[in-house]
């Protein structure tokens, strides 16, 4: 916004992940850009002054889920002393897998998923047999990176079903092929309202997408209009304010959209990918800071 007043905005990541996000180089440059001051700063760092700052985006805290329950601490100690993005509410809903029930009661298609409570034991082969499912993704309801994610056939999973299982909750989803072919749309939006998007592929023979596991990354110029218009809808769906918002997308076998995750926290929003998507951002946060 031309003339918008200068702010500080202090960019949360975490002690070992400084300078080492995509997102923090053209996000930085944008607001200097236009005439904000900005800074990393750890959120796990107890010597930062987190007041001093006019608002505070959460960004590479990619180390949450080891400590999810300090996180949701600090972001209500910082949400009540400045601005916080997104804010600790939703920080504390969306660290926890659980929300795609909410939303899927809200009637958002998500990936078909049973779900475990911490020390749930069930038969993981006639589970998967009562749905359909020849193979299966395991998934912590805690989680980032894929960390902890496995795709075994259901008939050789038990074991680390029960181990998941004795650490947290849990996510049985079925294997989508699709993944190999189609990839995983991701959809970034500021403001409730589609910026970009990126496709991800997982590396050949493989099935997670992110890089650090092999995966690679391309922007999409053309949002799909069902996907995008899906996406928007989801975020209307959570009742909430979201400054920045990601909603990653899975099609199934005949075609349909199906939401894989929501990512509200502490999302790469692949703004080193997309021309001036970075820029975009700095308009979202001037308009929510007026």
């Amino acid at each position: 916004m031309q003339g918008a007043p200068p702010v500080r905005i202090a960019l949360a990541t975490a002690s070992d992940q400084v300078h080492t996000d995509q997102d923090d180089a053209p996000l930085l440059a944008a607001l200097s850009a236009a005439g904000h001051e900005a800074s990393l700063e750890a959120w796990d760092d107890p010597e930062v002054d987190w007041g001093r700052w006019d608002a505070v985006l959460i960004r590479s805290t990619w180390d949450y889920h080891t400590r999810r329950d300090a996180f949701v601490d600090w972001a209500g100690e910082v949400g009540g002393r400045t601005r916080l993005f997104n804010d600790a509410e939703v920080v504390r809903w969306n660290t926890h897998k659980s929300y795609l029930i909410e939303l899927e009661e809200r009637g958002t298609p998500i990936v078909p998923t049973a779900w475990l409570a911490r020390g749930d034991r069930v038969d993981l082969a006639a589970l998967a047999a009562a749905r359909g499912w020849d193979e299966v993704v395991l998934k912590p309801a805690v989680g980032a990176g894929g960390d902890g994610i496995e795709r075994l056939p259901a008939s050789r999973g038990q074991a680390a079903l029960d181990a998941l299982s004795d650490a947290g909750d849990v996510l049985v989803q079925p294997f989508l092929p699709t993944i190999a072919t189609a990839g995983e749309l991701s959809i970034i939006l500021f403001d409730g309202q589609v910026s970009h998007a990126v496709r991800k592929r997982p590396a050949e023979g493989a099935y997670l997408v992110q890089i650090e596991h092999g995966g690679v990354y391309e922007p999409v110029p053309d949002v799909p209009a069902e996907a995008a218009e899906l996406a928007r809808w989801v975020i209307e769906a959570t009742g909430q304010q979201l400054l920045y918002a990601r909603v990653d997308l899975l099609v199934d076998a005949v075609g349909t959209w199906q939401v894989n995750e929501l990512e509200l926290t502490e999302p790469n929003l692949f703004m080193d990918l997309v021309e001036s998507s970075a820029e975009r951002l700095v308009v979202a946060i001037e308009r929510s800071m007026g």
